[in-house]
């Protein structure tokens, strides 16, 4: 085994290296995308991304290779980047430098090799190679696309040297723009004030004002609520500093501003390290990197405590007689700001909210509810005004007494508050009514699933001065913009709900239309006998073909769900699957779907075809729900001995469009596993491509509603064709979905689709008709 040649200037290479920040750090797939490319491009067995340092290669990114990193001299891609052209070893067992070479007699027993440089800043920083158990030849053609692929590594590279160039030239810019504005800003803080100019903005002048004057301090506004001190401004502490003082409850010798808030004087320590006032919290102070603290109490034009204006310092320090002087300044304009702020809030909230219940008044729910229509007509959906009245009120204002109705209302806001979701709003109109105003209304599942939420809250029992009482309410239901188009006529419809309601015998809620109302209890009916659908087994799988265009093999079929009624007949699915999602039924059904598919692709690929692959609609909800197992597929598919190969799971854009964390982690580990992953309806929603970026994905299937009105002369057939492309670039596998002509069959072939779905394939087929579909084939 021949070392691998020195390079000139390795020092400056390895500094480059370096620079790129990507040693030692997990898989990105941006590169993994690059190396699965080449991998299959090439046909071989294993592709890499690696980075040389001094002492070692790193290895970024693989493709059937278990191997983080190895020592330098060991490195095939040592060699490589010792020389500006592609190095090929065709067959390592006849060349000098490698015969011998410990990865061609041992494991991963290299036999063939093609690696070309990656270079960054002018230098060679690492590269990309695909090797193979068998000796290969690699005319010039394959060089020049294997140097290609190398460019796309390299591009990738330069993109994120630009994007960190570009951060820090952002970062000087707004640095150099806030000095600036700072050495101006001083002498216009008292004209911010009296112009009403926000008090964050104000506060932050005076911070940003005297950081400025002077360099090696840090400033703090903190403000007094309730006998605790609340973040003002502080923009150059750290966040984990402010967060931990924010809320502190003042008191004689707690830190400096606490002390200075309880004691209404100047508190300077010199050294926080030492000083007693900062026992508790000097360790913090510490990470904060703060050595002292002098903190002047803001007052009110009464001398009272509302704040307090501190100064810090990195070391230790003492205030000159000067800063003294200008911290009282600011302290005194600080002042100014707050007690403006605080007037006007009281004025604005004694206008706007209910002095009982603290709820929105009229005044608030008016402006609300007007903000929510702009909203709805601006998203394109529905808004729900609810008018409840509590039932019985004024005969337990009678029997108890005010104060006692008084402390029922308190209750019942709360209690509806707790009911509703976060963009909801409630309002007190006055006496024992309400108005309560649901937005971003899609249909009415989501308005029931409140209504019903707040009859259950307000039906429980309360206790009052230990006396136990009961109380319900009516509630009337009206939609914008069906019902109505402006205020008064949706409030006029709801409160006429709301008689409805209580003329049903109260505790209960109607809608303002007659239709609404028989929709209601229509979906309501069809959601109970879903619920015993599949303990009366009402559901069954239809399986529908999926052609392979070139072998015009059928490798695969996709699961569908079906519902036969006993009554009603067979239901559509975009009127059970809806329901389904929304009661938190579709994880038991979705769990059914499964058992089924194992039951039967078992049976199958022995009998009929190996290669068969079933794909399974799966719901957002089974990624969303904390408590799903969907991930427990994959035990069960062990137990049952079948391969993982044999499972396709197919999601909607919807939920790569809200993932989080752990939906990011149940995908990997069905990719992990083995099991394929679809993105379906590719092409209908706003950011389909980067999702290709972020999540594992296999298959990509083009919606219906492109393959339906393509023909040889429409957009259709250039948007499918680029989305086949696409695919092609990146790896991705296409299934074409409602392929119903053979023109469409034609073209899409043509343009070179994986795969075809749809009727002139073959329908969606019962159990025992698929397989006569797979023993006629």
């Amino acid at each position: 085994m021949q070392l691998s040649p020195p390079i000139l200037n390795d020092d400056e290479r390895v500094k480059a290296v370096e620079r790129l920040g990507l040693l030692d750090t997990l898989p990105e797939e941006r590169f993994d995308r690059l190396t699965r490319l080449a991998s299959s491009i090439f046909g071989c067995h294993s592709a890499t991304i690696t980075f040389i340092d001094a002492e070692r290669q790193w290895v970024k990114s693989s493709v059937n290779l278990d191997l983080g990193e190895s020592a330098r001299e060991l490195s095939f891609c040592a060699h490589t980047i010792a020389q500006k052209e592609v190095l090929v070893v065709s067959d390592t067992c006849n060349d000098d430098r490698f015969r011998n070479h410990p990865y061609v007699t041992g494991c991963p027993h290299i036999r063939f090799y093609a690696g070309v440089q990656l270079m960054s800043e002018g230098q060679p920083v690492g590269a990309l190679c695909v090797f193979d158990t068998e000796a290969k030849e690699f005319d010039e053609k394959r060089i020049e696309q294997l140097g290609n692929l190398g460019k796309l590594v390299e591009s990738e590279l330069q993109r994120q040297q630009i994007n960190e160039l570009s951060n820090q030239l952002e970062e000087y810019q707004r640095r150099l723009a806030r000095t600036q504005k700072i050495t101006r800003v001083r002498s216009a803080i008292l004209e911010k004030v009296v112009n009403a100019v926000s008090l964050q903005d104000v506060l932050n002048d005076i911070v940003y004002a005297i950081e400025t004057e002077f360099s090696e301090q840090i400033c703090s506004i903190l403000l007094l609520e309730d006998g605790k001190l609340k973040k003002g401004a502080a923009p150059s502490l750290p966040d984990f500093y402010n967060e931990a003082i924010n809320g502190v409850e003042i008191g004689a010798g707690v830190g400096s501003c606490g002390n200075a808030a309880a004691t209404n004087t100047l508190t300077i320590v010199e050294d926080i390290s030492t000083h007693p006032f900062w026992s508790e919290w000097k360790g913090l102070a510490a990470k904060a990197g703060v050595g002292s603290c002098w903190s002047q109490p803001i007052q009110d034009s009464k001398g009272n405590v509302i704040g307090t204006f501190a100064i810090y310092h990195k070391d230790k320090a003492i205030p000159s007689s000067e800063e003294i002087i200008l911290i009282g300044q600011f302290a005194h304009i600080a002042s100014i700001a707050v007690e403006r702020e605080l007037a006007k809030t009281l004025i604005w909230k004694q206008a706007n909210f209910d002095v009982l219940t603290g709820l929105p008044n009229r005044n608030l729910m008016l402006d609300h509810l007007q903000l929510a229509m702009v909203s709805a007509d601006r998203d394109g959906e529905k808004v729900a005004v609810i008018f409840l009245d509590l039932d019985n009120f004024k005969d337990i204002n009678d029997a108890l007494g005010h104060d006692l109705g008084d402390k029922l209302l308190v209750e019942c806001a709360e209690r509806i508050k707790k009911a509703l979701r976060a963009k909801d709003t409630v309002s007190r109109l006055g006496g024992d009514e309400f108005i309560i105003i649901l937005n971003g209304i899609t249909g009415l599942s989501s308005v029931e699933a409140v209504v019903q939420k707040i009859l259950d809250a307000i039906a429980k029992p309360y206790m009052l001065d230990l006396q136990r009482v009961h109380s319900s309410a009516s509630l009337g239901i009206t939609i914008y913009p069906d019902d109505g188009r402006d205020v008064t006529n949706l409030l006029k419809n709801a409160d006429q709900a709301m008689y409805g309601a209580k003329g049903k015998g109260k505790n209960s809620y109607q809608y303002y239309t007659h239709e609404m109302q028989s929709a209601a209890i229509k979906r309501i009916t069809l959601l109970n006998d879903l619920r015993y659908a599949v303990k009366n087994k009402e559901l069954f799988i239809e399986y529908q073909p999926i052609c392979n265009f070139d072998s015009k093999k059928v490798v695969k079929a996709e699961a569908l769900l079906r519902w036969q009624h006993p009554e009603k007949g067979r239901i559509p699915p975009d009127e059970f699957i809806p329901l389904a999602e929304e009661s938190g039924l579709i994880i038991e059904i979705s769990n059914w779907v499964f058992d089924e598919v194992c039951r039967n692709i078992k049976h199958w690929k022995s009998r009929f075809c190996s290669e068969l692959q079933i794909s399974i609609n799966t719901s957002p909800s089974q990624y969303f729900n904390a408590e799903s197992n969907i991930t427990e597929w994959l035990n069960l598919l062990l137990e049952r001995g079948i391969s993982a190969r044999s499972i396709l799971l197919e999601v909607t854009e919807n939920l790569l469009m809200e993932a989080n964390d752990m939906v990011s982690k149940k995908l990997f580990e069905f990719r992990q596993a083995g099991v394929d992953i679809a993105l379906d309806d590719f092409g209908t929603g706003f950011s389909s491509i980067s999702y290709l970026k972020k999540f594992p994905t296999d298959y990509i299937k083009i919606d219906k509603s492109f393959v339906k009105s393509m023909t040889d002369v429409s957009n259709d057939k250039v948007l499918c064709e680029a989305i086949i492309v696409l695919a092609k670039k990146l790896g991705i596998s296409v299934v074409a979905e409602g392929v119903e002509t053979q023109e469409q069959y034609d073209i899409l072939k043509h343009m070179g689709c994986d795969y075809a779905q749809g009727y002139l394939i073959a329908r969606p087929l019962l159990e025992a008709d698929f397989e006569s579909f797979l023993l006629a084939r």
